[in-house]
């Protein structure tokens, strides 16, 4: 058994031997006891923020644990090939009956597997498509990562030569003995909380021009945008990134920013939307935001009124037209009707019920579902969000975690890839429908949709998977060592593919966020190496409530926060180190 050591950035064995048990302590509950002969280590629940990272290489878990002071991480080889297995199926066992309140018999041979690769590090994807091919900019970007490694790596080692120069084994074990003693058993375990640091009160009361300053300090990689788009208490909450006129959109209590993209990648306020009202006059916050008919109008929705749509007229600044879609069927989210179809008139759009996908048209009377076009589930499917193709095939996903594919509206689901058992809170597809990413709390998940051996290079959108060739997935996640350094558990925003309207199949990138963090994932390279746990971020003062691609291209995020709209450049985030996670504040865990 090893735990991490933040000041030196490295494992360090505290146990040779250690039995690793799982208990089952009431109707899909179960606990993970870790301990020797002499003490014991950890007692948790099984849950999404352990983080846990399993690898059938090295015959190890790593995982996290927190308690009210601090995150830790631990990492325990096993003895042989054959307590790995044990290892891996039991746990993953445990953490399927967990989120999905179901025995783990009940799910088929094929889905297990689905699952059990979902869990694992080291899983094989089919190899990336032939058409992506080096280019100049990858190629740059690729040289400038190799030279952040570099000097990362000098950095470690003097700060390596540091640490051994302060601090010595014996003061090592002492600091781990006062760790341990303090652990607390198996009755009343915290396995999450809530981090509140000064960072956040600071940023949450410092004006947005102290804000913009500060911004504009960082070697010009970002621009201020922060403007008093509202009012009160009022925070940043949603962001939609328009295509035309180069403008982004930015949700604050019932007022709406709008921003303005510039020449050199920044972002500054154009101006703003006051007082978002239906037809009534009736002021509302809008809980959803949508770009529509070629960026001329906004697609809004009022939590309260599930039922009803709103659309906003981006000339004049004001809802004109209220949709009543359906007296007895509330949607609960929208999405364009193709990748790419912001970019066009098409007045239609795609809407989910929990156990219905439908398409909307607003031109009709009364029941705006258009009826050939809807397909309704008996059993409640849950379902969540939805994402569309360049060729209107549609991916949606539920809070079981379930991921269906369909070619087209109005008909079954082509493909349906077993639940993980985490909600799906995102949901995004590459124009070609070759890869799928669904955003769970605690990891993304990258989904080849490919169909292997097949001939004519169809996806799971076209044809079903057959029953013993599920794709493998990929989790993208965080490293439980740098968890530990950023002192919270993850809770990841919906995650994105940049857009590439000009060149189909070429999405590169992948970005999210958890807390104060951006995070990019190289499509390119996950897929090369099968690492999920190779990214770059950047840390903020203060959460980041939303983030995107500028459209059309990777080189610049929109980056939202509750008081504050930024513009920042992808080859300013680096490879996590300790400096660039350490939470900045004097309440700093480590």
């Amino acid at each position: 058994l090893y735990m991490f050591d933040a000041p030196s950035g490295e494992f360090v064995q505290v146990a040779k031997e250690v039995a690793l048990t799982v208990v089952e302590v009431g109707k899909y509950e179960y606990y993970m006891n870790v301990a020797s002969n002499d003490r014991s280590f950890t007692s948790q629940v099984i849950e999404p923020e352990m983080n846990a990272v399993f690898n059938h290489d090295h015959g190890s878990l790593i995982w996290n644990y927190f308690d009210q002071n601090r995150a830790y991480s631990f990492s325990m080889v096993t003895v042989d090939a054959k307590h790995y297995e044990a290892l891996h199926q039991g746990m993953t066992r445990a953490a399927y009956e967990t989120l999905n309140q179901e025995s783990w018999n009940k799910a088929t041979v094929a889905s297990q597997d689905y699952i059990l690769d979902a869990y694992e590090e080291d899983v094989d994807m089919l190899p990336e498509p032939e058409m992506w091919t080096s280019d100049e900019e990858d190629e740059e970007y690729e040289e400038e990562e190799e030279v952040e490694e570099e000097d990362d790596e000098e950095e470690e080692e003097e700060e390596d030569e540091e640490s051994d120069k302060e601090e010595d084994e014996e003061s090592d074990e002492d600091e781990i003995d006062k760790i341990f003693n303090r652990a607390p058993g198996s009755q009343g375990v915290k396995t999450s909380r809530e981090v509140e640091t000064e960072s956040e009160s600071e940023s949450e009361s410092e004006s947005e021009s102290e804000s913009e300053d500060e911004s504009e300090g960082e070697s010009g990689a970002e621009s201020g945008a922060g403007a008093d788009t509202g009012s009160g208490a009022a925070k940043n909450s949603k962001l939609a990134v328009g295509y035309k006129h180069g403008r982004s959109f930015v949700v604050r209590g019932s007022r709406i920013g709008v921003f303005r993209h510039t020449d050199g990648d920044e972002i500054v306020f154009d101006t703003s939307i006051n007082h978002v009202d239906d037809t009534r006059g009736r002021e509302f916050t809008p809980s959803t935001m949508m770009l529509h008919e070629q960026d001329s109008a906004l697609v809004l929705q009022d939590a309260q009124r599930p039922n009803e749509l709103f659309k906003m007229d981006l000339e004049y600044g004001k809802v004109v037209e209220e949709w009543r879609v359906h007296e007895d069927v509330p949607t609960v989210a929208v999405a364009p009707t193709t990748k790419y179809a912001q970019m066009t008139g098409d007045r239609t759009l795609v809407g989910l019920s929990h156990n219905m996908l439908y398409r909307i048209d607003p031109r009709l009377r009364d029941n705006m579902i258009v009826q050939d076009q809807q397909q309704a589930y008996v059993t409640k499917s849950h379902f969540t969000t939805a994402a569309a193709t360049e060729s209107g095939a549609v991916a949606v996903g539920s809070a079981k975690g379930e991921i269906r594919l369909f070619d087209r509206l109005g008909v079954r689901a082509k493909t349906v890839l077993p639940a993980l058992g985490e909600p799906i809170l995102g949901i995004d597809v590459t124009s070609d429908g070759r890869y799928v990413v669904a955003t769970c709390k605690t990891y993304l998940l990258l989904v080849d949709t490919k169909l292997p051996d097949d001939a004519n290079g169809r996806t799971g959108f076209m044809k079903a998977f057959p029953q013993a060739q599920k794709p493998a997935p990929k989790r993208l996640q965080l490293k439980p060592e740098h968890v530990v350094y950023m002192g919270a558990p993850i809770s990841f925003t919906p995650a994105k593919f940049n857009q590439a309207p000009d060149a189909q199949g070429s999405e590169k990138t992948i970005v999210t966020s958890t807390g104060p963090f951006v995070v990019t994932w190289n499509l390119r390279r996950v897929l090369g190496t099968g690492r999920g746990d190779a990214y770059h971020i950047k840390q903020y003062q203060d959460t980041v409530v939303a983030d995107n691609f500028r459209f059309g291209q990777d080189r610049s995020i929109v980056v939202t926060l509750p008081n504050d709209v930024l513009s920042v450049k992808r080859s300013q985030l680096a490879k996590p180190t300790r400096e660039s996670l350490m939470i900045r504040s004097s309440g700093s865990l480590l």
